[in-house]
């Protein structure tokens, strides 16, 4: 039993003809972005990646029943993300990977399912259903989790596990109010038109296709409104221009079985200047760290802080338009770990 929520989200990707209405981006790819209500207790009127927490029901035996039959299930028996490790089932990514396209389901109305392509793609396929069918389950879901599998055997679908790759694990620092760790996946959508997002109006208000850089404009802007997970993701995602160089990536560390998807605690210090949440990595991150590990106070300025390796965002306590800025230096260009992505510093959305 830990300590804390787990959960799983999913970065959803569709090339850039899905969106046409935000200005031109810099990338060929979109991502879906929720915005959630201003009712929620956790993170209000803040824009982010479909997802939520784990239910009893994606630990059900029979999920692994159902899918055994077309799926290789012993590939997610490895306990390669430190989430994996945290709970008793033998095949936690499976469990994880069923949490994220659920939610995803629930909150969009977009349901990942296995087509006779899905074997031999990194592209994911969204069911094509009326919509009356479609919001007839996701009610049902909403009420009761369990519906899921409900759902699936009675259309006769699978969930398109295999499409899901990991791509890093966040524990909130103790800056959150609630604390969740959550496992983040990236899935992309071959086709090019125009998926019906359907906002479920309870979680969220509203949906919409965004570049990287798009989106990060508008943070910036203060039209969205972001926690530091979305900053440091997006900035992330920078580094990959075209979608399919990040399937590329992601393909390696897949096939890498050495890759391992850590925990990242943020470490936050508060100080006269601004707030900083430190990462691992950064000269500043504690050798301690642990989930108890409070807010730290100290009376040094942001100069002080300086260091020739940083792994931070930072926000300033004063000024008009505060926001999460990204504050990363690397002193080892060549790192032991190249498949490592470090985030883009503040700028690279106007570049």
């Amino acid at each position: 039993m830990v300590p804390w929520r787990q959960s799983a989200s999913l970065i959803l990707l569709a090339n850039r003809q899905v969106n046409n209405s935000h200005g031109k981006s810099l990338f060929d790819y979109s991502t879906l972005l929720l915005k959630r209500s201003p009712k929620m207790r956790f993170a209000p009127d803040i824009s982010a990646f479909p997802g939520g927490k784990l239910d009893p029901c994606d630990l059900s035996m029979e999920w692994p029943k159902y899918l055994s039959s077309s799926i290789n299930i012993d590939r997610f028996s490895k306990k390669n993300a430190d989430i994996y490790k945290d709970i008793d089932h033998p095949y936690p990514g499976l469990v994880f990977r069923l949490c994220a396209i659920r939610e995803t389901f629930e909150e969009t109305g977009l349901l990942l399912v296995k087509s006779h392509t899905s074997s031999n793609s990194h592209y994911s396929t969204i069911l094509n259903l009326p919509n009356n069918i479609i919001e007839q389950w996701r009610d049902k879901i909403r009420h009761d989790a369990s519906q899921f599998i409900v759902m699936c055997k009675e259309i006769q679908i699978e969930p398109d596990v295999n499409s899901l790759f990991e791509w890093c694990q966040y524990l909130a620092a103790a800056v959150a109010k609630v604390r969740f760790d959550t496992i983040f996946y990236i899935a992309a959508l071959s086709n090019t038109h125009s998926y019906s997002i359907a906002h479920d109006d309870h979680e969220t208000v509203s949906a919409d296709w965004l570049g990287p850089d798009i989106a990060m404009n508008g943070y910036h802007k203060n039209s969205i409104n972001f926690l530091p997970p979305q900053v440091y993701e997006l900035s992330r995602l920078a580094n990959f221009r075209k979608l399919s160089n990040l399937i590329e990536y992601l393909s390696k560390c897949k096939n890498n079985s050495e890759h391992q998807i850590k925990r990242m605690l943020g470490v936050c210090y508060k100080i006269p200047e601004a707030m900083i949440i430190v990462m691992p990595g950064d000269e500043y991150y504690p050798l301690d760290a642990s989930f108890t590990t409070p807010i730290l106070s100290s009376n040094k300025t942001l100069k002080d802080f300086d260091s020739k390796i940083q792994n931070r965002l930072v926000m300033m306590n004063k000024g008009d338009n505060r926001k999460w800025e990204i504050h990363c230096k690397d002193g080892n260009e060549n790192r032991e770990n190249q498949l490592d992505v470090k985030p883009l510093t503040d700028g690279w959305e106007k570049l």
